[in-house]
C-alpha cells in the first residue's frame, strides 16, 4: 500500500466482509443468554457469560452501522435487533442509567459506574433508529441523552470505570465520546440544540485540552482548562487524542470550520510523532509530556490495537483535508504495524501487544467487542 485510492477503499472492505463481521456473525451472536457475547479469546470462544454495556451499545452501533454504511443485509439488521431489544429490556435502572457490567440471567453486577456506557449505548441506539426508523429506539436515546447532560453538569455527578478523574480535574475521554455522540444524535433527531452541545465539546478538545506550551492534548487539565504539573496532569493518551480529533474534524466539516479543521490535522501528525516508538514500531499507549519517567497511565507502553485503528482513520481524513504526503507516509507506517501484528488466523485481531510486540493481557477492561477495528474499516471504505 503506497497511496490512499479508491482500490485501498475496496480492500478495507473486504477485508472487513471477509476476515472481520464473520468472526463476529459466527462466534458471539448469544441465544442462551442474550446480546453478545463479549468476554471471548481470540478464537471466539466465550470466557464468561458476563455482560459489559460498554460492548452490547458498541456492537449495536457496528451492526447497525454495517446495514447503513455498507449493504442492506439482513441478517446484520437481525444481529442488531438482537442486541438491541437485550439492551432495552435489560440494561437500565429505574433511573434511567444503563448499567455497566450484568451476569448471564441479567443481574446487575456494576451498577452505573461509568458515564462512558451511556455515551456507546446512545450511540447504538442513533444509529440502530437511522436503519429500522423504530420509534423506541431514538427515544431511549433522547432519555439517555437528558440523563447525560444533566449528569455532566455536575464535576462529580458521574463515574468513569475503569478509570477515574483525579480532583479538581476534567478529562479529555468525556469530551471526546460525547462531542461525537451528541452531535450525531441531534442530526438524527433534527435536534439542533444537541448538535450545539456536541460541538460545545469539540471545542473544548481544542481550546482546554490542547495545552500549545506543550504541543499536546492531555488526557486531564484542571476545571478551568490549565495545565497541572502533577503525574496525572502530564499524562498524554495520543490515541485518545487522535480519535478525539478526527471526531472533531468530522463535526467541523458540518460546521464550516476550517480553521479547527487545520488545527486538528496538525495535531493528528503531532501525536503520531509522540506515540511512535523508534526502536520497537507501533504506537505507544500513553506518556508523560514532560518526559518524567515511569508515566503512570496503566502499561503505557503497550501497543493497544485499537490506537493503530484510530490512526488510520485520522490520517484518512487528515489528508482529505490537507493532502499533504505525511499522511500517506504515516498511514502505510501505522498500516504495516498493526496488519504484521495484529490479525490471528481465522479472523479478527489480538488486542494487546507489550511494547516488544509480543501478546498480553487487557490494560483496561477484560472485553473483546466489535468496534474499534470494524468501526474504522467502516470509515476507511468510505472515506
Amino acid at each position: 500500500m503506497t497511496l490512499l485510492t479508491d482500490k485501498n477503499a475496496d480492500w478495507y472492505r473486504q477485508y472487513l466482509l471477509k476476515d472481520i463481521v464473520p468472526f463476529w456473525m459466527k462466534h458471539t451472536v448469544d441465544l442462551a443468554y442474550g446480546g453478545i457475547s463479549n468476554v471471548v479469546d481470540d478464537d471466539g470462544h466465550p470466557i464468561n457469560h458476563d455482560k459489559y454495556l460498554w460492548s452490547q451499545g458498541r456492537a449495536l452501533w457496528t451492526f447497525a452501522a454495517l446495514y447503513n454504511r455498507i449493504d442492506k443485509k439482513p441478517e446484520w439488521l437481525e444481529f442488531a435487533n438482537h442486541i438491541f431489544h437485550y439492551l432495552s429490556n435489560h440494561g437500565r435502572d429505574e433511573q434511567g442509567r444503563w448499567m455497566y457490567r450484568l451476569d448471564k440471567d441479567h443481574q446487575v453486577l456494576d451498577r452505573d459506574i461509568s458515564i462512558y456506557v451511556d455515551g456507546f449505548v446512545m450511540m447504538g441506539l442513533a444509529e440502530y433508529y437511522e436503519a429500522t426508523g423504530d420509534g423506541k429506539a431514538l427515544q431511549l436515546a433522547l432519555e439517555t441523552y437528558e440523563n447525560v447532560i444533566a449528569r455532566l453538569r455536575i464535576p462529580d455527578g458521574y463515574g468513569t470505570a475503569p478509570y477515574s478523574i483525579p480532583p479538581g480535574m476534567k478529562v479529555l475521554g468525556i469530551r471526546m465520546l460525547f462531542s461525537y455522540a451528541f452531535f450525531n444524535l441531534g442530526k438524527t433527531a433534527a435536534r439542533p440544540d444537541i448538535c450545539a452541545e456536541g460541538v460545545a465539546l469539540a471545542h473544548e478538545i481544542l481550546d482546554d485540552f490542547y495545552i500549545p506550551g506543550k504541543g499536546a492534548v492531555l488526557e486531564y487539565v484542571s476545571l478551568k482548562g490549565d495545565f497541572v504539573d502533577n503525574p496525572w496532569g502530564r499524562i498524554c493518551i495520543p490515541g485518545h487524542v487522535i480519535e478525539a480529533l478526527w471526531f472533531a474534524i468530522s463535526i467541523f466539516e458540518q460546521t464550516g470550520d476550517a480553521e479547527r479543521i487545520n488545527t486538528c490535522c496538525h495535531l493528528i501528525k503531532r501525536h503520531l510523532d509522540l506515540a511512535w516508538d523508534n526502536e520497537q514500531d507501533g504506537l505507544k499507549l500513553a506518556l508523560d509530556i514532560d518526559g518524567k519517567e515511569p508515566c503512570i497511565w496503566n502499561q503505557a507502553e503497550c501497543k493497544a490495537w485499537w490506537v493503530h485503528c484510530e490512526a488510520l482513520v485520522a490520517t484518512a481524513y487528515a489528508h482529505r483535508h490537507t493532502g499533504e504526503d505525511w499522511c500517506l507516509t504515516w498511514h502505510n507506517r501505522v498500516h504495516d504495524y498493526a496488519w504484521s501484528h495484529y490479525p490471528v488466523p481465522g479472523g479478527e485481531w489480538r488486542q494487546w501487544l507489550d511494547r516488544q510486540g509480543l501478546p498480553m493481557s487487557s490494560a483496561a477492561l477484560p472485553v473483546k467487542d466489535p468496534f474499534h477495528l470494524p468501526r474504522a474499516l467502516i470509515m476507511l471504505a468510505n472515506l
